[in-house]
């Protein structure tokens, strides 16, 4: 005897009863197969089936043999009051990037940096260019060496030591942006199948960037003190993680500032479970106290940091940082060689 609940049978019947009248099934349009729509209702095939038989059985839909069901009845006419109204367009990391990148003057771009023209105007940008411009412009047509210009990669170190991280300035390769330091980093850490570990919410641009390196994402909650510990403990335990991508200082988008004792505690469990870490530093010239970064507390033995050097004057200047241990440093400069053969002068 049938005993499953007729209820559920009525209920899948009248889903495609009412895409029918919404006009999202029209005329002559295939039904989602059995196996398809038991998997999107929750309900078992058998039930799909008779429900299917039911609206055949009313002059619904049809039933062709090896085809599948289709509906049925000329209907009346599609009128615009009737339509269902125009689909939402797919949005993902890569339409964010796209329409950030060529939207109007006054689009809003939370968690870009960009700062409003009139604050980098009054910071003497301008004059620092023009002098920039007028150095030696012999040395400016030929490639810098491989790791990048030596008084830049100076001024890093000095920069970084600043905010507790000591990198000698021949652990530091210098990059066209933050973003291709992400990149060449995640090249060089990363396989494909890897599981990586990120915050939830976090630059949405990881997602992209991870997504290129065909690796699996798992996140875990941000807190206003940082990542939540317990939930990060319970995914290195469960997903066994290669990398967790993550910011240092400010946070992006949120702008919390992680607890030292998260950091302590993010740094712990990364070793327990032989985790790598890449910490994004970008908004360091952001913060007004420098807060604990992972790779102050770890000295390059499992953490990777990268960051930008141009967030405060202007998202057109592109300049970025990695800083690792030293033993890595030829391999990231392979990559980066293969990849754009040398930095702007």
């Amino acid at each position: 005897m049938d005993d499953r609940p007729a209820s559920r049978v009525e209920t899948t019947a009248a889903f495609i009863r009412g895409r029918i009248a919404s006009r999202a099934l029209a005329r002559g349009a295939r039904l989602p197969s059995v196996r398809e729509l038991a998997a999107k209702l929750d309900v078992s095939k058998s039930t799909v089936v008779e429900a299917y038989d039911r609206l055949a059985a009313e002059g619904v839909v049809v039933a062709r043999r090896g085809s599948g069901f289709f509906v049925a009845g000329a209907g009346r006419p599609l009128t615009l009051s009737a339509a269902d109204p125009p689909p939402e367009p797919a949005i993902d990391p890569s339409w964010i990037n796209r329409h950030a990148m060529t939207g109007a003057p006054d689009f809003l771009c939370p968690g870009a940096g960009w700062l409003p023209d009139s604050w980098v105007l009054d910071l003497g940008v301008q004059r620092a260019m023009r002098l920039a411009a007028r150095a030696d412009f012999a040395r400016r047509r030929q490639y810098d060496e491989p790791l990048g210009h030596a008084p830049l990669r100076r001024l890093f170190s000095v920069r970084l030591a600043e905010r507790g991280v000591m990198a000698d300035f021949d652990q530091i390769v210098v990059t066209d942006s933050c973003s291709q330091a992400l990149d060449l980093a995640c090249r060089f850490l990363l396989s494909p199948n890897d599981t990586v570990v990120v915050d939830d919410p976090c630059y949405f641009n990881f997602h992209s960037l991870l997504r290129a390196n065909r690796v699996t994402v798992v996140t875990v909650p941000m807190t206003p003190d940082g990542p939540d510990v317990a939930a990060l403990e319970r995914v290195f335990a469960e997903h066994r993680p290669r990398l967790y991508l993550t910011t240092g200082g400010l946070h992006n988008p949120t702008g919390a500032t992680p607890a030292a004792a998260t950091v302590h505690r993010v740094l712990r469990l990364a070793e327990e479970h032989d985790v790598l870490i890449l910490e994004d530093d970008t908004f360091a010239d952001f913060e007004a106290e420098p807060s604990t970064r992972l790779a102050a507390l770890d000295g390059f033995r499992r953490v990777v940091q990268v960051g930008s050097a141009t967030k405060a004057v202007g998202a057109a200047l592109r300049c970025g940082y990695i800083a690792a241990r030293q033993s890595w440093i030829p391999q990231i400069v392979d990559l980066k060689l293969a990849t754009t053969m040398g930095n702007s002068a």
